[in-house]
């Protein structure tokens, strides 16, 4: 049987610019989707919290894969005919490319591309309130010109946001994907450990973020929910809200693990102090289950095992 490990988790940024989207001119535009009654939310791509990952991990003391000038990842194997041995010799070499996946682009036609599954999949990160149409600004200086030329920057304030992570345990370090139940170990258990022990302290000290130099923020979890599943089916992403007062909406969450507990075997939270005005209520709530964030993240470690 396989494990997976879900993470729902709610951050609260203060003042940021985090993902850009296309800027017209002087001004920068956030990252928004727009619901059918035509609110705007503001949201962080797969993408750019996948690269946050990475980089925090790397600032943790996990070496990242380099790219050449294409773009492609340089490849610390040897063997290049026989793609099973390939492909083991990627993942000792490559702890990055273990948990986040890679494809190989093979020469000549018909040949297929050398490809791994990421065990660690994300949702973008999207804002639990709408966006109200806040901007800053700063000034371009030019050689030549005084004052400068205004330039404008949309900022998310104040606001919540939610995403989800879904931990493939049983695929780190070993061969296999999400299609197929043969799983081959290549890493030792020491090993495996030790990568996803990099997974877990990089999403509790997730740094991150465009605009840091003057919209530096703090990404960082500020409640999580994690379960021990039989599926890897993101229970949490629609199952996690904020009421406009600051309360976690504890009975949408109760229905989701209600709703679930056939494929959840285990399950903890984490709730950080001073950040929402139900707090104690919820710790009453869940009791045992409800801890310190990095207490509950700790647990994804020995689910993983």
């Amino acid at each position: 049987m396989r494990t997976f490990v879900n993470l729902g988790y709610l951050t609260r940024v203060n003042i940021d610019n985090l993902n850009s989207s296309e800027n017209p001119g002087n001004l920068i535009v956030l990252k928004k989707v727009q619901d059918s009654k035509g609110d705007y939310y503001v949201y962080v791509s797969g993408q750019a919290l996948r690269y946050y990952l990475k980089e925090t991990m790397n600032q943790l003391g996990m070496p990242l894969t380099k790219l050449n000038k294409s773009g492609e990842y340089k490849i610390n194997a040897e063997s290049k005919d026989d793609d099973d041995e390939r492909y083991k010799e990627i993942l000792k070499s490559h702890p990055d490319l273990d948990l986040l996946g890679f494809m190989e682009a093979k020469g000549g036609s018909g040949k297929m591309a050398l490809r791994r599954w990421s065990p660690v999949k994300v949702s973008p990160m999207i804002s639990i309130y709408p966006w109200k149409g806040e901007s800053d600004m700063l000034t371009r200086k030019k050689e030549g010109q005084e004052g400068g030329d205004l330039v404008k920057i949309e900022i998310n304030t104040f606001n919540f946001m939610r995403g989800t992570i879904i931990l493939d345990a049983n695929i780190i370090g070993a061969r296999g994907d999400e299609l197929s139940y043969d799983i081959e170990d290549v890493l030792d258990e020491e090993e495996k450990a030790k990568r996803i022990n990099f997974l877990v302290e990089s999403v509790k000290n997730l740094d991150g973020g465009a605009k840091k130099a003057r919209l530096l923020d703090d990404l960082t979890p500020k409640f999580v929910v994690i379960s021990k599943q039989k599926a890897g089916t993101p229970i949490f992403l629609n199952g996690l809200d904020v009421d406009t007062d600051g309360n976690i909406k504890i009975d949408l969450l109760n229905e989701i693990l209600e709703e679930f507990e056939g494929i959840i075997e285990d399950y903890c939270i984490g709730i950080r102090s001073g950040i929402f005005e139900n707090e104690d209520v919820i710790k009453t709530e869940f009791g045992d289950k409800a801890i310190s964030v990095n207490q509950a993240l700790d647990k994804i470690k020995e689910w993983s095992k």
